[in-house]
């Protein structure tokens, strides 16, 4: 990238940069006109000079330039103009004014705009450059990269260079054109007044810079305390549960005052330096118009001068200070923008970069290509040798298996393989060519790698298992389109922006081994299976809102899949475990709440920490004569609740049940119920307070909480409740929920709800997997399979995976590794977040998965390695040994005892193949 700033910008906007200076050049002869016709208003047409011996009439669009006698004296007309009277001479002269001052507007008004234009494409640019350079940093680079000042810089260090921009070439030539004609005009009026304005501004522009140098150093001093508080900050959001856990809350926000009161300091000392300089800017602007009062006055008086030029050089210098200090005001820009420019580009400028991706990918590596390492030798930063001179040769394909303790060179080769590490001595060639040098494009058709610690993006699950197959470049859009992706393409074009979007269709379908998007469902959930990750997502999913997007035919076809699962319950024995939702019937599964409204709440209203606060619920729990028991339910579970929590540890499965009310409800109930427990003395009850308890009893669920509350009598008076909320529900709130019914779907209710139409019972709950995967089993009869899992994979991972388990993120890494299907995977820990059981079932799966295909596994020294072809055995950084297939069921015996002290123990090409 290049490091001068104005070589980047004449590199890049050559073209436009010089299309806007002609409007520069052709804007001059008119601001010209605009300075000499307020001359000839007063002279000729207001004091009549036109007028003079007897001439009535006057030439109007005579145009005369009339040069003065330092200048060689003369004259020269350009226009004979029009014979006007003495009032209209005067109004055409002002019309003329003013056409030239729209004319001069317009000008400014065209030249802004595009250099406005002018600057965002380069911002633009700059931004994806930056960005690019970034993709391309080593994995070295990146670790010690500080993600929050790389954005910082990206997005808010790089945004005053972008307003640059336009300014680069296109200001000095406007302004300084602009400040040249003025001075030029002064002079053709009087040269005194001319050389005293030209010596004030030459103070003004000499003096000035030199007084903002400090401002530019102090600019620079803060941009770079800004962006070390920008990566501190990024440093304590990211280590926030660290914090929270060592009780460091306080001195973390201590350490970001400090750095707060530092960039105060620097910003007030640039405020006064400012201001300062902008005073002593101000103060000589206003001295030349005072000479020019005095001294024009003078002349003016004594006749030297007369009074039109003496008004067309206060004009034209009223024009003259703005330009002057808005081009001192440029230099300043020019060095702070340049400093920042270098500074940027020197943080994204690395001695050695990745290689930058084709326009077009080579050709691919053989899958059976091994790959060869010779001599290589691995060192830290702190001189560490981490892989000592390691020569050996692995097929492919094969199973191999890196074997030695945590931080041994198993771990390293693994990286070093994965091109998690690039800076090593020796060779690693696959097919050749060295691993070191393969783009992206190339290197991850062959060889992808997988650690501990799984990158998961902000977005949906699918979004992050799909993303590793978004490398195939779809065509650039032709043929007819739309004016807005014709103005999104050619703005791509002129910013070297990527030219496709990337709403588009970019998944690799021939790489996942299927022919379209429509297969795509299926082939996610092969390899959800694979890593064991289905069942989890299909969880998710069937308890997901089922939503009001279906279309009709998926509508029905889930109706009648309801019926379907009930038929195969029925087959199974399973039916007694489900409690199904009957207009006549009392759903001991579900809570009082929810069998008063017999239906799923849309919104907020019905929902159920506000139905008791609800006017027309209370109106129906009045009539209904429920207030009475439901508060007697309230006031059992806060004097339950009370008893039992306390001295209770906070994983109790028991708050779980009573999830509803915590410690801090009983701090505000308790005291309010003091002395009120009674039936006789609960109308002493604040209303807030009864309003809280009947809300509780309204979620009262019987097989639950299990505090006997609920009898015959209760369910009979919430039967007819819920009959008279149906009946007399305001039809203006009939959307906001919707109704338990066996013909029909219920788009806010979940999709289990939907398709059981009833509750898994309290007490079977052990039941629960058999039960889904029956229902599993009936779904992918009837190709809605997909559709659940869809569901499942809408759930938001959260930035970096944070709303996921560490198992979740490991499942979806894996998971997105068996769609990719590379040549060659390599594990290194990725199975570290699973207990040793599901990560030795999770293997068997991806051994069979990857079949035909390599799998590079990193293994402890306790780990049965009978299942792989090759075994590599390292003792620190020393490769000890290495077994083929019939030798990997036996101990493995070091080659050489010697491994430590010479070449001779590393195995060569040739040993491996013995």
């Amino acid at each position: 990238m290049l490091v001068n700033f104005f070589q980047y910008v004449w590199r890049y906007s050559r073209r436009e940069q010089l299309i806007v200076l002609g409007y520069v050049l052709a804007s001059l002869p008119f601001y010209w006109w605009s300075l000499d016709v307020p001359k000839r208003i007063v002279n000729e047409a207001i004091q009549g000079g036109a007028f003079t011996n007897g001439h009535t009439q006057a030439r109007f669009f005579e145009m005369t330039l009339s040069l003065p006698d330092f200048l060689g004296g003369g004259s020269y007309q350009l226009s004979d103009g029009y014979m006007l009277d003495q009032l209209p001479y005067l109004y055409a002269l002002s019309m003329l004014f003013l056409a030239l001052t729209l004319i001069n507007g317009w000008f400014k008004y065209v030249i802004n705009i595009r250099k406005g234009v002018l600057g965002e494409r380069m911002l633009r640019r700059l931004r994806f450059d930056l960005f690019a350079l970034v993709l391309r940093f080593r994995p070295e680079d990146i670790r010690t990269t500080k993600s929050a000042e790389v954005a910082s810089m990206i997005k808010d260090e790089v945004d005053p260079i972008g307003a640059f921009f336009g300014e680069a070439f296109i200001t000095p030539a406007f302004l300084g054109t602009q400040a040249i004609t003025a001075m030029a005009f002064i002079l053709t009026q009087n040269m005194w007044l001319g050389l005293i304005a030209f010596a004030l501004i030459a103070v003004q522009g000499f003096v000035i810079p030199r007084l903002r140098r400090e401002q530019i150093r102090l600019g620079r001093e803060r941009q770079l305390e800004s962006r070390t508080l920008a990566g501190r900050i990024g440093e304590f959001v990211d280590a926030a549960p660290a914090l929270h856990a060592y009780g460091v809350t306080t001195h973390s926000g201590a350490d970001i005052g400090k750095r707060l009161g530092t960039l105060f300091e620097i910003r007030l000392k640039l405020y006064r330096r400012k201001f300062a300089v902008k005073y002593l800017n101000n103060m000589l602007a206003q001295i030349t118009p005072f000479v020019f009062y005095i001294l024009g006055g003078y002349l003016a008086l004594k006749g030297r001068l007369d009074i039109g030029q003496l008004v067309a050089v206060i004009a034209a210098y009223r024009d003259l200070p703005t330009p002057i200090k808005e081009l001192i005001d440029w230099d300043q820009q020019r060095n702070d923008v340049t400093v920042k420019y270098e500074q940027v580009v020197a943080q994204f400028s690395k001695d050695v970069l990745l290689p930058a991706e084709p326009e077009k990918a080579g050709d691919p590596i053989p899958a059976d290509a091994s790959i060869s390492v010779s001599g290589l030798r691995v060192v830290n930063g702190r001189g560490i040798v981490q892989l000592d001179r390691v020569t050996t040769t692995l097929p492919r394909p094969s199973r191999i298996a890196l074997v030695g303790g945590a931080g041994s060179g198993r771990d390293v080769l693994a990286k070093v393989l994965g091109r998690q590490i690039t800076d090593y001595q020796g060779s690693v060639t696959i097919a050749g060519r060295e691993l070191g040098t393969l783009t992206d494009c190339d290197a991850s058709r062959s060889i992808i790698y997988a650690s501990s610690e799984p990158h998961i993006l902000s977005g949906s699950i699918r979004d992050n298992l799909l993303f590793a197959l978004r490398h195939a470049v779809p065509p650039v859009p032709d043929g007819e389109l739309d004016a807005r992706m014709r103005f999104e393409l050619m703005e791509a074009r002129q910013t070297a922006n990527p030219l496709v979007s990337p709403d588009a269709d970019w998944i690799d379908y021939q790489g996942v081994g299927i022919s379209g998007p429509d297969e795509l469902g299926n082939a996610v959930i092969e390899a959800l299976r694979v890593v064991r990750g289905y069942d989890d997502i299909f969880r998710v999913g069937i308890a997901s809102r089922l939503g009001d997007d279906l279309d009709d035919e998926l509508a029905a076809r889930l109706l009648e899949a309801r019926g379907a699962i009930l038929d195969h319950f029925r087959e199974r024995g399973l039916l007694k475990l489900v409690e199904p939702f009957a207009a006549g019937a009392y759903n001991s599964s579900a809570s009082i709440g929810e069998n008063l409204l017999f239906g799923v709440p849309v919104g907020s209203r019905f929902a159920p920490e506000n139905l008791a606060s609800d006017n027309f619920v209370r109106a129906i729990i009045s009539a209904e004569a429920l207030a009475g028991p439901l508060l007697a339910i309230g006031l059992k579970i806060v004097e339950t609740v009370a008893d039992v929590f306390q001295g209770m540890a906070p994983d109790n499965p028991l708050r779980e049940r009573y999830s509803f009310i915590d410690e801090g409800d009983l701090e505000t109930l308790l005291p309010a119920l003091q002395g009120n427990w009674q039936d006789s003395q609960r109308e002493r009850i604040p209303s807030a307070v009864r309003e809280r308890l009947i809300g509780y009893g309204l979620m009262y669920v019987e097989p639950r909480h299990r505090l006997n509350m609920i009898d015959d009598g209760l369910i009979a008076r919430v039967l007819r409740a819920r009959k008279s909320f149906r009946q007399f529900l305001p039809a203006s709130e009939a959307g906001a929920i919707e109704f338990y019914d066996a013909g029909r779907l219920m788009p806010a209710a979940p999709i289990r709800d939907n398709l059981l139409l009833g509750r898994i019972r309290y007490g079977k709950m052990h039941e629960r997997s058999r039960l889904l995967d029956a229902v599993a089993e009936v779904l992918q009869q009837r190709g809605l399979e997909t559709f659940v899992v869809s569901k499942g994979l809408d759930q938001d991972a959260g930035p970096g995976g944070r709303l996921l388990s560490p198992q979740q993120r490991a499942t979806i890494q894996l998971a997105r590794l068996m769609l990719r299907r590379p040549d060659t995977l390599i594990l290194d820990g990725a199975l570290s977040s699973f207990s040793g059981s599901e990560a030795h079932m999770i293997m068997k799966n991806i051994c069979a998965a990857m079949g035909g295909r390599t799998l590079i596994v990193s293994q402890s020294e306790e780990d049965d390695v009978s299942d792989f072809d090759i075994v590599l055995t390292f003792d620190g950084a020393k490769l000890i040994g290495v077994a083929r297939e019939s030798e990997t069921s036996a101990t493995l015996v070091p080659e050489s005892s010697g491994a430590a002290e010479d070449d001779a123990s590393t195995p060569t090409p040739q040993e491996v193949g013995k």
